[in-house]
């Protein structure tokens, strides 16, 4: 099927397998699925316009909060506040890193070796949290333990919300929610900051930023992987939204019967993640993680 609009031929059927992979992808573990939407379109797909790639995979990872947040905010696994405070920073900064990206970035072969070792640093630290023995602080072993307790909610058929996100305190200066049985809590600036910067690289290179958003909240903020996906699923909703509208008003013109495709497998791939999820183990979700970054990382730094 010919796309005048991308410049390319692909089959609809080979469309739709990949949307699916990068909805079950992000909804599962909360990230990649941008990267893995650009990969595709750039290497699978052959589009050869970067800023036409940039706000089509932003608009992927758009659909995946759409379909998996609310089923996560069913299991009581959103962190609300967090997620519209990393929302609120990628405002800002996407529409400053689509600007700039529009007018200055045209060419994103500069930036791949980067985000090629950034991303290898990360999932050397996810591999690290997993096989290293002895964890002793306070936070990995409050994050292991919160995991453990959802975990055996889960196989006790349960309701999950007895064991669920539930707000302690919040205000200006501290954020304190309670989850699988474990107090964690957070300066509201912090999250608010790293939006900001996460959104204006990853609006920049047209990705959710998730590869990103997940390791922060897992390594930085210490939180268990069972409330990350869904929340930081609907922080790249709000500040893809916000780039994605931004190229729009730079004149780039999606390719909608292309994205149409490709969003139908998005939202297959974003039902199943949230379910999936649940039934995997914590170190489970880290590991998948850590190989997704390797694999990107590898594409980035032009292995394959």
């Amino acid at each position: 099927m010919v796309f005048e609009i991308a410049g390319i031929t692909a089959s609809p059927w080979l469309l739709l397998g990949w949307g699916a992979l990068v909805g079950l992808v992000f909804s599962t573990v909360g990230a990649a699925g941008g990267i893995l939407a650009s990969v595709g379109m750039i290497s699978v797909f052959g589009l050869g316009d970067p800023n036409l790639v940039k706000p089509m995979a932003q608009a992927m990872t758009l659909v995946t909060p759409l379909v998996a947040v609310p089923l996560y905010a069913r299991q009581c696994r959103v962190v609300w506040r967090l997620a519209f405070l990393l929302g609120a920073g990628g405002v800002l900064g996407a529409l400053l890193g689509s600007s700039l990206s529009h007018r200055l970035l045209a060419d994103m072969t500069l930036f791949r070796p980067v985000f090629a070792v950034l991303v290898f640093i990360i999932a050397a630290q996810l591999f690290w949290q997993i096989f290293r023995h002895g964890a002793n602080t306070v936070q990995l072993t409050r994050a292991m333990r919160a995991a453990e307790s959802f975990e055996g909610e889960v196989r006790s058929g349960a309701d999950l919300c007895e064991k669920g996100v539930r707000c302690v305190e919040a205000g200006f200066r501290r954020f304190v929610f309670d989850f699988g049985g474990e107090r964690f809590g957070f300066n509201p600036m912090l999250p608010f900051l790293t939006g900001l910067g996460i959104a204006m690289l990853s609006s920049a290179l047209g990705v959710g930023g998730g590869f990103l958003l997940v390791p922060f909240m897992s390594i930085v903020m210490r939180l268990p992987m069972y409330i990350i996906a869904g929340t930081s699923a609907l922080a790249i909703a709000i500040h893809s939204i916000t780039s994605i509208s931004n190229y729009v008003r730079l004149g780039i013109e999606l390719d909608l019967a292309m994205l149409a495709f490709l969003l139908t497998g998005v939202v297959a791939g974003s039902f199943l993640g949230p379910l999936v999820s649940k039934h995997v183990a914590e170190n489970g979700l880290r590991g998948l993680l850590a190989v997704i970054l390797v694999l990107i990382g590898l594409r980035y730094a032009g292995v394959f």
